[in-house]
C-alpha cells in the first residue's frame, strides 16, 4: 500500500478520511500546488501552439480548441499518473495528436465530401487567421495541398515539418514504426511535388 499511496497521495487521503496525518495533507497540498503552477505554465507557453497544430490537423479551429482544452483537462485530472512531470509537454502533445487522430477517423468521409467547398471557402483564411497558417500566396497553396493529403500522411508531414519532430518521436506518437513514418512522408512528398508542380506553370502564366 505504501507504494500506491506514494504515487497517488490524493487517493490515500480519500481512503483515510479524517484520519489522514497532517503531514500527509500538507504534502498533498504542496503537490497540488506544484501541479497547478506547472499546468498554468504549460497553458501560457503552449496553448496557442497546440491550437495551431490541431487546427492544421483537423482543418477546424473550433474543434482544435476543444481538443486542446480536453488535453489540458486530462493532463490536470491525471497528473498523478505522469511519471515525469518535467516532460508534461510531451504528454500534452500526445493527447492532442491522439484526439485529433480519433476525430480524423470519425470524420474522414465527411471531409472527403467537403473538400471542394473547403477549397473555395472565401472565409477560410479569416477563420484560421493569417498568422496561424503562414500568411498568404504560396504558403496558402502549400497549406491547402498538405491538408488534402490522406490523414496519416498529413499527420506525418505536419509533425515532421511543422512541429519539427524527429521520425522516431513521430512513430511513438502515431503508434507505428519509424519505417512507416518514412513511408508516409515519402508518399506525401510525391503527392505534394505533383500538386505544387502543377501549380508552378499556372503561376508563371499569370506573370508572377
Amino acid at each position: 500500500m505504501g507504494g500506491v499511496e506514494a504515487r497517488a497521495p490524493a487517493l490515500a487521503i480519500a481512503r483515510a478520511g479524517t484520519w489522514a496525518p497532517l503531514g500527509t495533507m500538507a504534502a498533498v497540498s504542496d503537490a497540488a500546488c506544484g501541479r497547478d503552477e506547472r499546468i498554468a505554465q504549460l497553458f501560457t507557453e503552449h496553448y496557442d501552439g497546440f491550437c495551431r497544430l490541431a487546427a492544421l490537423l483537423l482543418r477546424d479551429r473550433a474543434a482544435a480548441e476543444e481538443v486542446v482544452q480536453e488535453a489540458f483537462l486530462r493532463t490536470f485530472s491525471g497528473w498523478w499518473r505522469i511519471r515525469h512531470p518535467e516532460h508534461a509537454e510531451r504528454y500534452l502533445r500526445t493527447a492532442v495528436v491522439n484526439q485529433c487522430r480519433s476525430r480524423l477517423r470519425r470524420r474522414h468521409t465527411e471531409y472527403r465530401s467537403n473538400r471542394t467547398s473547403y477549397a473555395t471557402d472565401p472565409q477560410r483564411e479569416e477563420r484560421h487567421g493569417s498568422g496561424d497558417l503562414g500568411a498568404s500566396g504560396d504558403a496558402l497553396v502549400v497549406t491547402d495541398a498538405v491538408q488534402r493529403l490522406p490523414p496519416r500522411q498529413r499527420l506525418a508531414v505536419i509533425l515532421r515539418y511543422y512541429e519539427d519532430l524527429p521520425e522516431a518521436q513521430i512513430a511513438r506518437l502515431l503508434g507505428c514504426s519509424a519505417g512507416t513514418v518514412k513511408s508516409q512522408l515519402a508518399k506525401a512528398r510525391v503527392t505534394l511535388a505533383a500538386v505544387l508542380g502543377a501549380f508552378e506553370p499556372e503561376r508563371q502564366d499569370h506573370g508572377t
